[in-house]
């Protein structure tokens, strides 16, 4: 906390800024398959499943905390579907997202405990902060899955669908070697909410 900041004005803003990040709507749906999913539903889901399924070795603790923060800068970026962005949709997120960081920087100061964990984070050189991040790409996956696609169905077709899917497969395997059993877990998910859209022509 920076020394200029009294603690009732870090508490203040903060609590602003958790009630603005439970209003971010994320691309993936409730169960309904109507109701978006917010960030805070998201980061909860994650936070809890990465404490629960980190590896052997790594600090459930730094694990808890990268989750809390692993989206923090979405409360001023909003949420971007990554199923079937560009390149350019990539580029304009991470503009989008910089941007964001910045003003949370001005918000709560360069020594804020958020702020550094943020960055952390957003480095990927810590197993626990490169664990959330492969985690992250599983959770998706699992809510599919408990809405028969709904998000994924106004995007994209099912032959889409497993084409995204297989690319995304293919460049988390490459990126994260170090940790096999969560990719295990990335491919069921897939497999899982490939189940619950049939194929075209399928009874």
């Amino acid at each position: 906390m920076d020394g200029d900041r009294s603690t009732m004005d870090v508490a203040l803003r903060l609590a602003r800024i958790s009630l603005a990040f439970g209003r971010v709507e994320r691309a993936t749906k409730h169960e309904d398959g109507v109701r978006p999913e917010t960030d805070t539903d998201h980061t909860v889901m994650l936070g809890l499943v990465a404490c629960e399924l980190a590896p052997p070795g790594l600090d459930r603790m730094k694990v808890a905390a990268f989750a809390m923060v692993h989206d923090l800068a979405e409360v001023y970026a909003g949420d971007t579907q990554t199923l079937t962005i560009t390149s350019e949709g990539m580029a304009a997120k991470a503009d989008r997202e910089h941007a964001a960081r910045v003003r949370l920087i001005e918000e709560l100061g360069c020594r804020s405990w958020l702020i550094g964990t943020l960055a952390t984070y957003e480095r990927q050189q810590e197993p626990e902060a490169r664990f959330v991040r492969l985690l992250d790409k599983v959770l998706p996956k699992l809510t599919h899955a408990f809405n028969g696609c709904a998000a994924a169905k106004a995007l994209t077709d099912r032959a889409g669908f497993d084409v995204a899917h297989e690319r995304q497969y293919q460049r988390l395997a490459a990126e994260y070697p170090e940790f096999p059993e969560t990719l295990a877990l990335l491919r069921a998910s897939m497999d899982h909410a490939e189940a619950c859209w049939p194929e075209a022509g399928a009874p």
